[in-house]
């Protein structure tokens, strides 16, 4: 259960990194845009773009999203990063 939760989590937090608004938005878009983005370079957006808090389960059980991803399984995280690709190809062009 613990696992659904964490990527539905992560899920919710590549939708509003590719669809909330903000001038960083776009540079990263564009970046991503470029090329097919590695496994690892999505991974690391998301450790590095999530804010956790108490309300989530990477607040509430993991020190950091890194660690948060580090525990999903390779099958989720490699959902994860197809769901970023998928989510990114489909998004409007602005």
């Amino acid at each position: 259960m613990e696992e659904k939760r964490l990527v539905w989590y992560f899920e919710r937090q590549l939708r509003m990194l590719l669809f909330d608004q903000g001038p960083e938005r776009d540079n990263l878009l564009d970046y991503f845009n470029s090329h097919e983005p590695s496994d690892q370079e999505i991974l690391g957006l998301l450790a590095v773009t999530t804010v956790s808090d108490s309300w989530s389960p990477v607040g509430a059980e993991y020190p950091s999203q890194l660690e948060a991803l580090a525990a999903l399984p390779e099958p989720d995280r490699a959902a994860l990063c197809h769901e970023f690709r998928r989510l990114l190809a489909v998004r409007p062009r602005c």
